[in-house]
This record gives C-alpha cells, structure tokens and sequence, in this order.
C-alpha cells in the first residue's frame, strides 16, 4: 500500500474540517506526524459515535415506549370484553331451525327472574332424557339438526340467556343458576330427571357440574376452565392473572363420578385443547370423531 497516498488523502480530504497543530515536526517526522494525524482525528469521530448511539437509544426507548402503550391498550380493552369473550351470545340460525321444525317440539323454560328459555324436545317424551348444554355462541337447534335423532332417546335443550332469541345477557352469576333451572325444566318432560347429560364447549362445566352419581356424561370439545380458555386465545395479550372470570368445573364435587364420563373430539381445531382438558379427567373414555358422524359417536359413548 502507497503510504504516500494514504497520508495526502489524510492530510487533504479527510481532515479538511478537522486540522491539527503541528507541534513543530519537521519534514523528517512524517510517520509520526501520520500516527498524531490518525489519533486526533479517532478523536473527533468519538463525539460523532458518541451522538449516534445516544440517538440510537433514544429511538429505540421511543418505540418501546409505543408498544408498551398499546400492549397496554389491548390488555385493557381485553379486560373490558372479558364477559362477552367469557360469555358468548349464540345468533339466531334460520338453516338449523328450518331443519328441525317439523321433527321438534317448541319448549320454554321460566326462569326465577322472570325469563323464558327457549327450548327444544327430539324424540318420545317416555323415552328416557338427554339434556343438551350447547356451547355458549351455539344455537341449541344447531345440535339436534346435527343428530337428527337418536332412537330410544329423547333429546332436550334450551338456548341460554341472550342467544339465539331469548332475551338477557348472561354472565357468571345467572349462567350457573340458569342451568340448575334448565334441568328442572327437562325433569318437566316426562316427570323423570335426565339420564345423560351432554355439553359442548362451556357447556361441560354445566354438565359436569349438574352430575350426581347416576347420570352418564358426555363432553364434546370441552372447557373446563373459562380462564384458561380466554388465556390460551389470546397468549401473552390477556395473562390469565388478570383474568376474572371464575367459571369452571368443580373438582372436588368430580371425583367419585368420572367412571361415567366420555370425552369425544369432534372438530379438528379444538384437538389439542380436548386432549388437554381430558387428561385433567380420571377415569373418562376418549372417542375421536375421524369422519364418523356425530350421531355414531353418542351411540358409542351410550354403549360404555
């Protein structure tokens, strides 16, 4: 390398805006006068690094700033729909409803506060009853459409509070009581309590929650936790700390039952989450859908 040229390139371009004394060095000193050349000027260009990382920083603190603003944001807004996302309105399905008219009968259900459930019966009133708990945003009319009928079974189910077109708005407190009154309701039927209890989704808490010793349990793609079910929608958005939701399954009041308890996995995007929740049951039968129809799979779950 031309040290001569490396030096004038030193001497008349990059240090035009930077001079340096010459401290008397004479011709003779030129690789001195080189290293003194190059020191100060790391030293000038120590400042100019110096204001770029300050810079750096203060962006980087800025746009942490206005993420953290938003992630509280949305844990904020999330805190505020917490009943709706706990407690889900089911909306009005015509195509399930025209499916059933002519097979079903029309129920209602007074509650203690006044207000009347709509309600569905598929099947002879003497045979013995299945009460259906419908996932929150389900339409009751949705299941039977789905089964279409059991032989030797009469199916019962009510919409909840606000779904479909029962009037209302459900939460913790009116979704438990509702369901004890739902199935006083179905005992109405045919004078005998249900046999079979049947949830889907939140509705295996009811169910759960309703068995004495003698009925046979049926949970399609529970929940057995609403907070874990918030929690694992929306990750590190919602913590389940922050959740207040304290809708889930009594265990305690479970533990002598679960010999009468059959878990079936029907859609395939609720698999993992019902895996989850059977391992949390000692005792219950797995069944998995694979194609078969849904009604095969209440049969097979009868047979146990």
């Amino acid at each position: 390398m031309n040290f001569k040229v490396i030096r004038k390139a030193i001497f008349l371009g990059i240090f035009k805006e930077h001079p340096i004394p010459s401290f008397g060095l004479s011709t003779g000193n030129r690789r001195e006068s080189f290293f003194l050349t190059s020191f100060f000027y790391i030293c000038a260009q120590m400042q100019n690094i110096k204001t770029f990382l300050k810079n750096a920083l203060f962006r980087l603190l800025r746009i942490a700033g206005i993420l953290l603003v938003i992630y509280v944001s949305m844990i904020f807004y999330l805190a505020l729909t917490e009943r709706r996302n706990a407690f889900p309105r089911a909306i009005y399905h015509k195509e399930a409803n025209e499916a059933i008219k002519a097979k079903a009968k029309t129920l209602s259900c007074s509650l203690e506060d006044g207000l009347v459930l709509e309600g569905f019966s598929l099947g002879k009133e003497t045979d013995p009853t299945l009460l259906y708990y419908p996932e929150a945003d389900e339409d009751a009319a949705q299941f039977l459409a789905q089964v279409d009928s059991l032989s030797g079974i009469n199916i019962v189910t009510f919409n909840y509070r606000g779904s479909a077109q029962n009037k209302g708005t459900p939460n913790e407190e009116n979704f438990t009581q509702d369901a004890i009154q739902i199935a006083e309701c179905a005992t109405q039927v045919n004078g005998n309590p249900p046999q079979i209890l049947v949830g889907r989704g939140m509705g295996a808490i009811l169910a759960l929650n309703q068995q004495t010793q003698q009925e046979q349990v049926i949970l399609i793609d529970p929940i057995l936790d609403i907070a874990d079910a918030i929690h694992q929608k929306y990750g590190f958005l919602y913590p389940k700390f922050l959740v207040r939701t304290n809708f889930k399954v009594n265990f305690d009041n479970l533990k002598n039952k679960q010999n009468n308890i059959t878990v079936v996995s029907d859609r395939k995007q609720f698999e993992n989450r019902t895996h989850l929740e059977y391992s949390k049951l000692v005792n219950a039968k797995l069944l998995i859908r694979n194609g078969e129809s849904l009604q095969k799979m209440l049969f097979l779950a009868f047979k146990r």
